[in-house]
């Protein structure tokens, strides 16, 4: 439904101001494009294509060093805990009633 609104404004608008409609199709067309141009759509594409293979490993590993960092907080704030829970136990057994 969204796309079909968006596509009828920008039919609105190619109707309303014909010359932007020429002149995107003219910008698009890629025999005119300098060399400039063509270096960056070619260094575009070859970073997409290298995100695409290396990316989703990348996150995969750092998701699971996020995860591990959380873990590693855990086990230490238990173990904070547990040393805690030791000194008050040895407060007690020398506590004299």
């Amino acid at each position: 439904m969204e796309t079909l609104l968006g596509l009828a404004v920008l039919a609105l608008l190619l109707q309303l101001f014909p010359s932007v409609g020429r002149e995107v199709l003219a910008a698009l067309d890629p025999r005119n494009w300098p060399r400039t141009v063509w270096f960056a759509a070619n260094v575009v594409v070859l970073l997409v294509l290298v995100a695409v293979r290396f990316g989703p490993q990348l996150a995969a590993d750092w998701r699971k060093q996020q995860h591990g960092i959380g873990d590693e907080k855990a086990r230490q704030e238990k173990q904070q805990q547990r040393k805690a829970l030791e000194r008050m136990q040895e407060a007690k057994r020398r506590r004299i009633y």
